[in-house]
C-alpha cells in the first residue's frame, strides 16, 4: 500500500545499508533514504507491519514483522520478495540478524526462533529449549563484539549463542520485559527494556550483571552503540538516554522537537552527526546535547 508519505507514519526499524538509509514500518511500509533527508517508498509486496530490518552487507537484507512474515533483498532494499508468510502462526517477528548473505537469524513471539543458511532459500525453527520451551517473546537478537549471538526477551530472558543452535541460559536478576539489546565492551552486553530498566554484562558468558541506573522510568524500544563506545538508548516519552562505558547514563532532550509533542521512538542510527530515529511519528533527526 503506497502512501504520500510514508516516512511521516510508524516505523519500526532502520539500517544504514552503507548505500543508503532503509526503514521499515505499518502497513508493509518500506522507506529508503540518500541522505536522511529525502525518503521515497519502495512497493512491498505485503501490508502487515513491519518490526525490524538488517543487512549483512550493502545489498542482502532481510525484514521480519507480523504473520511470521520475512521479506528478502537482493539489491540494496529497492526491491523485496517473501521468503516466510505464517499467519496460522499468530507469532509475529521482532527482531532479525543477518551474518552474512547466506545466514540470517529471526525471533519472535512465544519463543519463535528461526534460522537460514540459504540465503534464505529455507527457513526453519531452531531446536532450542532452553530459549524456546516457555514460549517467551524474544524481542531482539544481536551479534556481539566477539561474534557470540545474544538473545533478551520476555520476563527477564537472556541468552548467549557461539554459533546460533547451541543456547545457554543466563541470568540477569530481572523478571520484566527486555525489549532490545546491543554489544558492550569486548565480551558483553546491554539489555533494555520496561519502564526503563537497563542491565549491562561486561563477560556474558561470566554471567554478571550490573543494573543501570537509567534516570527515567520510559520504557526503551531501540538502541545504537555509538562511534565512541557510548551506547544510546530510546524509546518512550521522546526520551534518549546515553549510557556511557562505565555504566552512568545521562537523559538527552530531543533538540529538533519544535512542536514540544513528545514521540515513541523504536530505533535509531548515527548519521552525519546526529541519530536519525523512527517510531509512531515517522523519521526524526536529533542532535545530541
Amino acid at each position: 500500500m503506497m502512501a504520500a508519505h510514508a516516512e511521516t507514519g510508524l516505523l519500526l526499524g532502520i539500517v544504514n545499508t552503507g548505500q543508503r538509509l532503509v526503514a521499515v514500518g505499518g502497513n508493509g511500509d518500506i522507506v529508503t533514504s540518500p541522505d536522511g533527508e529525502h525518503w521515497t517508498q519502495v512497493q512491498t509486496p505485503v501490508d502487515v507491519t513491519l518490526t525490524g530490518v538488517a543487512f549483512a552487507d550493502e545489498r542482502h537484507g532481510w525484514a521480519v514483522g507480523h504473520d511470521a512474515l520475512i521479506l528478502h533483498t537482493a539489491d540494496g532494499g529497492q526491491s523485496w520478495s517473501v521468503q516466510s508468510f505464517q499467519p496460522d502462526l499468530n507469532a509475529p517477528l521482532f527482531s532479525v540478524l543477518a551474518l552474512d548473505p547466506q545466514r540470517a537469524l529471526a525471533v519472535g513471539a512465544f519463543g519463535t526462533l528461526k534460522t537460514t543458511e540459504d540465503g534464505g532459500g529455507h527457513w526453519s525453527d531452531i531446536d532450542a529449549p532452553v530459549v524456546t520451551k516457555d514460549k517467551l517473546h524474544l524481542n531482539a537478537i544481536t551479534r556481539l563484539a566477539n561474534g557470540d549471538i545474544f538473545i533478551a526477551g520476555e520476563h527477564g530472558l537472556a541468552a548467549v549463542s557461539a554459533d546460533g543452535r547451541d543456547w545457554h541460559r543466563l541470568s540477569p536478576s530481572y523478571e520484566g520485559s527486555f525489549f532490545g539489546a546491543l554489544p558492550w565492551g569486548s565480551r558483553g552486553a546491554i539489555a533494555f527494556g520496561l519502564r526503563g530498566n537497563i542491565y549491562v554484562s561486561d563477560d556474558v558468558r561470566a554471567d554478571h550483571w550490573q543494573k543501570v541506573d537509567a534516570r527515567t522510568t520510559s520504557s526503551f524500544f531501540g538502541g545504537l552503540v555509538l562511534p565512541q563506545g557510548e551506547v544510546a538508548l530510546m524509546g518512550g516519552d521522546g526520551e534518549i538516554v546515553i549510557v556511557d562505558g562505565k555504566g552512568s547514563a545521562r537523559v538527552v532532550r530531543d533538540s529538533s522537537s519544535g512542536q514540544g509533542q513528545a514521540t515513541t521512538y523504536a530505533a535509531g542510527i548515527d548519521y552525519r552527526n546526529a541519530l536519525i530515529v523512527v517510531g509512531e511519528a515517522g523519521v526524526a533527526r536529533v542532535t545530541l546535547k
